[in-house]
């Protein structure tokens, strides 16, 4: 396993294991369809997974602009400036993830100097999630995504984030069994 990957496992057993359930949820939720909804010219998409409070259903959505109330699009966004509407999130939420790709600033201002030079925009290097928990506990995760060479680009993960995930639930389990809560 890589440093990135013992870094995560070290994050996700520093919470208590009622949150990590919650957060192996979402980040196993982001596995599933930060791929499926990359794309060239947008990138990692910006979504919400969330998980409301009374129920063990995960709502994955596609950001509706509502993070325009939050990020300055004339200047250069950053993960600080998404704490806002993840706040606003786990108003209603007992746990919420704003997932999207790390050159999001590329496909904002960004991407017309490069097409000037003649070239397009850069592409993710990783998938970025931010996590909340009504806990009040706060985790940036960043996964490192390559590209499947094909007739068509697909976005990959750099590591087995599905190992890495197992593993971490493995010690959720543990701990649930050892009455830790």
């Amino acid at each position: 396993m890589t440093v990135r990957g013992e870094a995560i496992l070290a994050e996700l057993g520093s919470l208590p294991a009622h949150v990590r359930a919650d957060y192996i949820r979402v980040l196993e939720t982001v596995v599933r369809i930060a791929p499926r909804a990359w794309t060239r010219r947008r990138g990692v998409r910006p979504q919400w997974i969330t998980l409301r409070d009374g129920d063990d259903d995960v709502v994955v959505r596609t950001d509706s602009g509502e993070l325009g109330e939050h990020v300055d699009w004339d200047g250069p966004r950053s993960a600080r400036s998404f704490a806002g509407a993840l706040r606003e999130e786990l108003a209603t939420n007992r746990c919420a993830a704003l997932v999207y790709g790390d050159a999001i600033d590329s496909r904002t201002w960004g991407w017309v100097l490069p097409l000037l030079a003649g070239r397009l925009p850069g592409l993710d290097t990783a998938v970025m999630v931010d996590v909340g928990h009504r806990t009040g506990t706060r985790s940036t995760f960043s996964f490192p995504v390559g590209y499947r060479r094909s007739p068509v680009r697909r976005l990959r993960f750099e590591e087995d984030v599905h190992a890495i995930l197992r593993r971490a639930g493995r010690r959720t389990d543990i701990d649930r069994g050892a009455g830790g809560q």
